[in-house]
């Protein structure tokens, strides 16, 4: 149980120092209309390097419906069983 615990910290505390990191470090305007971006070089280089591929945008852009969606059913599901 004590290890389970010190996981969670040490999880915890990564979150939260990238959490800072990726506000303070190499902050650029580089983002979609002008917008900063944390690691700025880090962010350019891969973009570059990969490029768009709209095809995977559409793709993950519907996949961001399915836990809307499981929300809804999850939140008809206990309304009908409060009725």
């Amino acid at each position: 149980m004590k290890k389970l615990l010190n996981t969670g910290i040490v999880f915890i505390a990564v979150f939260a120092l990238w959490t800072i990191l990726i506000q303070t470090v190499d902050v650029q305007s580089v983002g979609q209309n002008g917008t900063s971006v944390g690691f700025g070089m880090l962010n350019c280089y891969f973009y570059k390097l990969t490029g768009v591929n709209m095809t995977i945008y559409h793709i993950t852009d519907w996949l961001g419906l399915v836990p809307i969606f499981c929300c809804i059913v999850f939140g008809g599901v206990g309304f009908f069983k409060l009725l």
